[in-house]
């Protein structure tokens, strides 16, 4: 392998570890996103239920959490959009070098091909022109006797 498709292979490597770095954050902030769903569940329940929903004060620190998760939820829904259209150029870009390794190394092994082929084709010029020489050798030997 060249220099060339060594180095596009490195490129290839990389791209595809970023590539699944970005799978693993978005399964992280689904994760994230999850936990605040359970959160904001929890305080709409407990101010649904029970003796302490008819306190204000309850009632404002519950109001204080839902606007808060709220927020964290927003802040998650920016972060995945941000993450998937990075994860999209990525995929597009880990497809251009992995076309690009491919025709790097098509184009090694034509090269490699036609070596082989102008070897073989040097090598029986050559067989026939020593084999010319002997048979031009062969009239003044028969002089010679």
């Amino acid at each position: 392998m060249s220099k060339n498709a060594k180095e596009i292979g490195r490129i290839l490597k990389l791209q595809r570890q970023i590539h699944q770095l970005s799978a693993w954050m978005l399964v992280n902030l689904d994760r994230q996103d999850e936990q605040l769903a359970e959160r904001q569940e929890r305080v709409l329940k407990a101010l649904s239920e029970g003796e302490l929903a008819l306190q204000d004060r309850f009632i404002r620190n519950a109001s204080q959490r839902l606007k808060t998760i709220a927020e964290e939820q927003a802040q998650l829904a920016t972060a995945r959009e941000k993450v998937e259209a990075e994860m999209a150029r990525q995929g597009r870009m880990l497809k251009v070098t992995e076309r690009r390794l491919a025709t790097v190394r098509q184009l090694e092994h034509q090269a490699q091909e036609s070596r082989r082929l102008a070897e073989i084709i040097e090598r029986h010029i050559a067989a026939e022109t020593q084999a010319s020489h002997k048979l031009d050798d062969l009239p003044s030997k028969a002089r010679e006797a």
